[in-house]
């Protein structure tokens, strides 16, 4: 492989609580609007490999990701409430064929 074939990216990693808690991100928005949370999220330049052409050569047990051919029935995705009324039953049922899962919870689109 040569190295043509990666594109040097940044990609943001969680980092632990300092204070060795588990980490939580909590449900109800602080006072900004945002979800509070008791970890850090810093980005890391890493090298991404293009698997084009070679998508079959990592698995979900492996690589801890897979890719699934599924096009979606859901185009427009525009609009939060749409997106989970409609296209989130559509992941939910590709996970569950693709894995064999039983309970799929999607979260943080």
């Amino acid at each position: 492989m040569t190295l043509s074939n990666f594109v040097s990216a940044e990609i943001y990693y969680s980092e632990a609580p300092k204070d060795g808690s588990k980490p939580i991100t909590y449900t109800t928005p602080g006072p900004n609007g945002e979800f509070q949370r008791n970890f850090e999220s810093l980005p890391r330049e890493v090298q991404v490999e293009n698997l084009r052409g070679r998508e079959h050569t990592v698995s979900l047990d492996k690589n801890g990701f897979a890719f699934i051919h599924a096009p979606a029935q859901h185009k427009a995705f525009l609009n939060d409430a749409e997106v989970e009324k409609e296209y989130y039953p559509e992941v939910v049922d590709h996970i569950k064929k693709f894995t064999g899962a039983s309970r799929v919870v999607i979260f943080d689109h």
